[in-house]
């Protein structure tokens, strides 16, 4: 893996070169669905597996230990089965395209692509990606996922007045802190990642650190840009990179800066609970707590998933049974019973964190660590019904089946795909296996 990633590597000087002349030159124009070369997954009732799992890794992979299929539970075989096919169609050709860019997305209504590209979205699909590969130690999955990264970074080139900083050209994406935030996740989570790329992402966490505050608050805005930001739109991700950072090239202030965010947000959390802040807080809270034991750190943790745990709804309304494991719309500080959505998929990836957390303390709750995963499982079961499967596609045509079956779509009644939505639920589904929270 390492040589084809340093062989990717080996473009970056080309590749941001080339973006800082352009700064984001339009990608290709996509591939229509009907010419996306089918890939060979089926359902996982009728034992047909994905090709991402016909070989043992090279390497030992935390998914080493769910390639025996008859021997795993019904439900975490659902999971296992869910998660191949998400990858496997977030990484196949005509969705990640030769530019090393995602499409948009898929309108099965009309059989067209979608034809957007967003920064934050794009990042997030590599993010996904560069998980896959930590969960199944697949090449293919971190060689695309360092492409997308790649491609990325000719929009993020180096500041002209300091050099060691580097941050995404402000006519290319909508908000830089939540840009830079994402791409040096999507970095960071890479496995192996080659040593220019991890230069690349201590480059952008040095432009995080000075949007950190004295008091420990993200300024998730530059002039000119959105204000309107949420702490979990820009804040979460920030501290998040940085906490992963941490683990590649540890340094105080990364800890100092992480620990001081985390006590500001806690204090937040407390007077207006945001749904939409827990799962990149979780993300920074655990990483926090797993490399320095801090208590605070796991404290914040548990508070903001006993109260996300409070909203799932638990399918006790026979009228609302396809609900159960999701989560409902907060806006303002007001729940409202609406249908829920892909959205799920974040809230799972922060109760899958707070497993991974909770199985490595000095001491575990283990009332707790059952409450998370009996939530996460819920959690991902809704998830699931979101998939496109062979036996939801079949009223397409059978050349176009290919380009949906394994994507997710938003919500029960809405079967347009955006790409970044099947990277959520690959993100999530893996954190499950990663952190061994089937067990």
């Amino acid at each position: 893996m390492r040589s084809r990633l340093a062989l990717a590597a080996g473009l970056l000087v080309l590749v941001i070169a080339a973006g800082a002349r352009t700064h984001g030159q339009p990608p290709p124009k996509p591939l229509p669905p009907d010419v996306i070369p089918p890939t060979p997954i089926g359902p996982a009732a009728k034992g047909v597996v994905p090709a991402a799992a016909a070989a043992p890794a090279r390497k030992p992979a935390p998914f080493d230990r769910f390639r025996k299929y008859d021997e795993l539970s019904d439900s975490t075989r659902e999971v296992v089965f869910a998660t191949l096919r998400g990858m496997e169609w977030l990484s196949r050709d005509g969705i990640h395209q030769p530019n090393g860019r995602f499409i948009g997305g898929i309108n099965p209504a009309l059989g067209k692509v979608i034809e957007e590209d967003n920064f934050l979205r794009q990042a997030t699909c590599a993010f996904a990606l560069a998980r896959a590969a930590r969960l199944t130690g697949e090449e293919k999955y971190a060689v695309r996922a360092a492409q997308t990264i790649l491609s990325l970074l000719a929009e993020a080139p180096k500041d002209s007045g300091n050099p060691a900083l580097r941050k995404p050209v402000p006519s290319v994406v909508g908000n830089r802190v939540a840009a830079a935030a994402h791409l040096a996740l999507a970095i960071y989570e890479l496995p192996e990642a080659a040593p220019e790329l991890t230069q690349c992402g201590e480059e952008l966490c040095a432009y995080l650190r000075t949007c950190v505050q004295p008091d420990g608050s993200v300024q998730c805005a530059e002039p000119g840009e959105a204000t309107d930001l949420r702490p979990g739109d820009s804040a979460g991700p920030a501290l998040a990179a940085l906490a992963m950072s941490q683990r590649a090239a540890p340094a105080k202030w990364k800890q100092d800066a992480v620990a001081q965010g985390l006590a500001c947000y806690r204090k937040q959390f407390r007077a207006r609970p945001d749904p939409h802040m827990i799962p990149w807080m979780t993300a920074a809270a655990v990483e926090a707590h797993v490399q320095t034991k801090d208590p605070a750190a796991a404290e914040f943790v548990f508070e903001m998933i006993d109260w996300l745990r409070k909203l799932q709804y638990d399918g006790a309304d026979r009228a609302r049974a396809s609900w159960r494991g999701g989560f409902p719309t907060v806006a303002d500080g007001k729940v409202s019973q609406t249908p829920p959505t892909i959205e799920t998929a974040s809230y799972a990836m922060a109760l899958a964190d707070a497993c991974r957390m909770i199985r490595q303390m000095d001491r575990p709750d283990a009332g707790r660590y059952d409450e998370y995963q009996s939530a996460l499982a819920r959690a991902l079961q809704f998830v699931t019904t979101l998939q496109y499967g062979e036996e939801s596609t079949q009223h397409f045509a059978a050349h176009f089946r290919p380009a949906l079956v394994g994507a997710f779509h938003p919500s029960a009644a809405d079967g347009n795909l955006r790409t970044d939505h099947t990277a959520a639920a690959v993100a999530a589904l893996s954190q499950f296996l990663i952190a061994g929270a089937d067990r």
